[in-house]
């Protein structure tokens, strides 16, 4: 899966109607460490790159972000430096 325009993969179909979404370790690029309270870049293959909190990360569950609306840009003051 490429991952170069985003932090973590996700499939924006599986987004619950308050704007959660969860991915699996495996879907986080490589080199990025997820932790809890951080902003991340998303996305996939068929959208645009999103910017989500993470607001839980567990070895056995997986990751659950919440979404935030609007563009990477008008978020990238939230995203940590690369």
């Amino acid at each position: 899966m490429d991952t170069t325009n985003y932090d973590i993969a996700v499939d924006f179909m599986d987004m619950t109607n308050d704007g959660r979404l969860w991915t699996r370790l495996s879907d986080v690029r490589e080199g990025f460490v997820p932790v809890a309270g951080q902003y991340a870049v998303v996305g996939c293959e068929d959208a645009e790159p999103a910017v989500a909190q993470i607001i839980s990360v567990d070895i056995e569950r997986g990751i659950t972000l919440q979404m935030l609306d609007g563009t990477v840009e008008e978020h990238r003051d939230l995203l940590p430096s690369a």
